[in-house]
């Protein structure tokens, strides 16, 4: 089962790991791209980075955290959007703000393969 559960998720920030999510397709100015979400426990707390980039994956290339920034003055490995003291409080700002789907975190790394069955998808529905 490649998703945690909300329980996973939260245990897993607690015990000092990442987590990520894929929030899918964005248009940005007419441009195309990509949101994805990393939730990063630190000593300040839980992190929360926002990463919006272009779309520049192929078969061979799918790691969206290596895609170019859609605005490169603005961020480089995302844009921090809060630090907050609790894992729970981090959930809960991501679900309502940024509206990741609580049963739809994975753990570090697994946000491309989320990229490859979305990608995969487009293709199949055009």
């Amino acid at each position: 089962m490649r998703h945690l559960t909300p329980a996973f998720a939260l245990s897993g920030l607690q015990r000092g790991k990442q987590i990520e999510q894929f929030l899918g397709a964005i248009e940005i100015d007419g441009r195309p791209g990509l949101r994805w979400i990393a939730l990063s426990p630190g000593c300040a707390g839980i992190t929360i980075y926002l990463s919006e980039v272009e779309d520049v994956g192929t078969d061979a290339f799918l790691d969206i955290t290596e895609f170019p920034s859609l605005d490169p003055e603005d961020e480089t490995w995302g844009r921090e959007i809060a630090v907050l003291p609790t894992p729970k409080e981090a959930l809960h700002l991501s679900e309502r703000e940024l509206a990741a789907d609580p049963r739809r975190w994975v753990n570090d790394g697994i946000v491309c393969d989320e990229y490859q069955d979305f990608r995969t998808a487009r293709r199949s529905n055009p």
